[in-house]
């Protein structure tokens, strides 16, 4: 957030800086002390915010302090302008001028708010702050929902950002080829936390799209550990109605777009992407799955299924296929990406990838979840770097 800052006192000018930082701690401040600087300042730059008093020297060549309350409007929403739009307060000591001058002030959105020794003007100025505050956009964004999943990105992104909160949103900066993208980190895995934040997350940075990586479940004989999957569409399963004949699902699925999936299917069979998923992942003795003494990468576009709860018994994963032909993977949170991304008035494109780590038989526990994170990490990476958001 830019904010230009007119004020000659120094310990006032001080205190506004303060009072800023402390509600939006990344603005930029830029300071001047004099009216003929604020006027050049305002004809360069689109500032987000100003922030002035009236009462200030003419120049730096002339200290003689002046009002120049009637030269503010031409000054600030002129042609001349280039922060013709900037909202603008003025914080002064001094109230003298008339009710008419306020009024027109308050009609080209400048305000006047007294500014007192006792801080009054602090709660009025730090809604201003969030009100006037520009949106964070990305170009795409990672919705992940272990920290594992997240950190596989950390040596494969041009820039690495540290985890911070925006708006109530765990999200970390990355860079793909030039493009500003963010990993959006939940707080926990399930569809409705999955659904809440990937739907805030869509309105609050408007990405031209929203996937999702990370590990998931695979349905034997449908799929094998460390298998890719793609997702084309996907149901939720978990939702229906109970009854003394036991459980009737409802058929909800979400599907990509056509040329999303076109584009995918052209990743999953270029040899420099399978290269760059496959190449160089060593395993450890403990992370092959039993009766496998050779990795060896498989990508596909399948049709998968999310509910809210683990399968982790045996034999549980074949009652996800009712009616669902070739059903290969199951998790807790794609259902809710898709499902927030089709709804949403930005209308971004999505998909998800996601490595099978878990076949809820003998193939359980975490010993896969560092290589699987890895491999779908790499894919999503490979699929931002074919420019799929200039679709």
């Amino acid at each position: 957030m830019k904010i230009l800052l007119l004020e000659d006192d120094d310990l006032k000018r001080q205190d506004i800086v303060e009072a800023v930082l402390a509600t939006v701690d990344d603005a930029e401040v830029v300071e001047v002390t004099n009216w003929y600087d604020y006027c050049k300042q305002v004809a360069a730059i689109s500032f987000d915010l100003i922030l002035l008093d009236l009462l200030v020297p003419r120049s730096p060549r002339d200290p003689r302090v002046e009002n120049h309350s009637t030269l503010l409007a031409d000054t600030t929403r002129g042609p001349d302008s280039k922060s013709y739009k900037t909202p603008a307060i003025v914080l002064t000591k001094f109230l003298e001028n008339s009710e008419e001058f306020f009024s027109e002030l308050n009609k080209v959105d400048i305000n006047v708010i007294s500014f007192d020794e006792r801080g009054h003007w602090k709660e009025a100025l730090a809604r201003k702050l969030l009100a006037a505050r520009p949106k964070t956009r990305f170009n795409f964004l990672i919705v992940c929902a272990l920290p594992k999943e997240a950190d596989a990105y950390e040596h494969i992104v041009d820039h690495w950002g540290d985890l911070r909160t925006v708006d109530g949103i765990m999200c970390r900066e990355v860079v793909v080829d030039g493009t500003k993208g963010a990993i959006v980190q939940l707080p926990r895995m399930g569809l409705v936390s999955t659904a809440a934040i990937s739907a805030f997350a869509i309105d609050r940075f408007e990405p031209r799209l929203i996937c999702m990586s990370g590990i998931c479940g695979g349905v034997p004989q449908e799929s094998a550990i460390y298998d890719v999957l793609i997702t084309d569409t996907c149901h939720q399963h978990d939702v229906g109605k109970w009854s003394n004949h036991g459980f009737k699902s409802e058929h909800y699925d979400v599907q990509i777009n056509a040329n999303v999936r076109n584009r995918l299917e052209e990743l999953i069979n270029d040899r420099e992407v399978k290269t760059f998923v496959g190449t160089d992942v060593t395993l450890g003795r403990s992370e092959f799955p039993d009766g496998v003494e050779e990795f060896m990468l498989n990508m596909r576009i399948v049709a998968t299924s999310s509910g809210s709860a683990v399968m982790a018994e045996a034999g549980q994963t074949a009652s996800l296929s009712g009616g669902q032909r070739k059903l290969a993977g199951f998790d807790m949170e794609v259902y809710a990406v898709y499902e927030a991304a089709r709804l949403s008035a930005q209308r971004p494109l999505f998909f998800a990838a996601k490595s099978v780590v878990d076949d809820g038989d003998k193939n359980k526990g975490d010993r896969f979840h560092r290589v699987g994170c890895l491999l779908s990490a790499r894919f999503v990476i490979s699929v931002l770097r074919s420019k799929i958001t200039d679709l």
